[in-house]
């Protein structure tokens, strides 16, 4: 059979749900598993065909027993979605592929690359496009924005209006950036879905506004076809070792949409994904028909504009 894993799952009901959907759709029998460090307590647990407990990508037998769990189940596509462990699946992606099963992630020279904030600057301004002035604490222009320099999900970074709102700690630290603040008032935040084929050519963008973020997350978004999306085409269209789902974030000013500012991309589904799958965009649909059924995928523009999405908290309950 041709299962699908998707590791750290946590609470992509979404991401599951749209590739069972899939394969009913195209008459497969194929089968969405998910691991997790507490799969009892994993919302996705309750919405996969099976769940599997797995200890730390950090533990030594990490992969041995990742790769264990996909030979006893028959799987063939292996879904990432934490930033922490894009780099071991990446190194391990031969390993894999010689098992039969496709890892669906970048190469491990482009996840370097854009894994480190310092080196996606470069990376973006290899492309022309501006990124925010890094200062060093004898050069700050307040207000700044403090962020790891390899952190993920929103953890660690925050704005300070003055000195005194940095923390001391920050201020020494070697994996803490302290950049220009971009003001919200002049310029719209954009997460933008990019889908790549085997090729590492682009097959689909859908760019939309993040108009509420809760945790590092989009909680609240409407998808554009605007000028951004012909500005990313040109600029991203081939990306040397990109594989599958990326999410780039940029800002872009509201009086003049193409004066763009690069704040980082992450190669994997982002948590906000499910607004592109919303309005049309089935990256899920493309990794199949790619992965199990051997397609070329086209590329993919009838996404709808302007859909807006909207979540909400909702509950699983059990009773023992």
């Amino acid at each position: 059979m041709n299962n699908i894993l998707i590791t750290s799952a946590g609470r992509r009901v979404s991401l599951i749900k749209a590739f069972k959907e899939v394969s009913k759709k195209l008459k497969l029998k194929s089968k969405v598993f998910i691991t997790d460090l507490n799969p009892n307590i994993a919302p996705t647990s309750y919405f996969a065909d099976d769940s599997f407990k797995i200890g730390l990508f950090t533990d030594s037998d990490y992969i041995n027993n990742l790769l264990e769990i996909c030979l006893k189940n028959e799987i063939s596509i292996l879904i990432p979605t934490l930033d922490t462990e894009l780099i071991l699946l990446a190194k391990s992606k031969s390993l894999f592929n010689a098992n039969g099963i496709n890892i669906i992630i970048s190469d491990l020279k482009l996840i370097k690359i854009l894994r480190d904030k310092i080196t996606t600057n470069t990376f973006f301004n290899s492309l022309k496009i501006k990124t925010p002035t890094i200062f060093n604490k004898e050069s700050m222009k307040f207000p700044v924005f403090l962020k790891p320099l390899n952190g993920s999900n929103s953890k660690g970074i925050y704005k300070a209006e003055n000195i005194n709102e940095i923390k001391p700690s920050d201020l020494d630290s070697k994996n803490m950036m302290i950049l220009e603040n971009i003001d919200n008032k002049v310029y719209d935040e954009y997460t933008i879905d990019l889908y790549y084929d085997k090729n590492s050519s682009l097959k689909c963008v859908v760019p939309r506004i993040r108009l509420k973020v809760v945790g590092g997350e989009s909680n609240q978004g409407i998808t554009k076809k605007n000028e951004i999306l012909d500005y990313v085409k040109d600029r991203f269209g081939f990306l040397d070792g990109a594989i599958g789902c990326l999410t780039l974030q940029v800002f872009s000013n509201k009086l003049n949409p193409l004066d763009i500012i690069g704040i980082e991309i992450n190669p994997r589904f982002g948590g906000g994904y499910p607004f592109s799958l919303n309005a049309g965009a089935n990256f899920p649909e493309f990794i199949i028909r790619e992965y199990i059924l051997n397609e070329q995928i086209e590329y993919f523009d009838k996404w709808k504009n302007n859909c807006l999405n909207i979540r909400y908290e909702n509950e699983i309950v059990i009773n023992d």
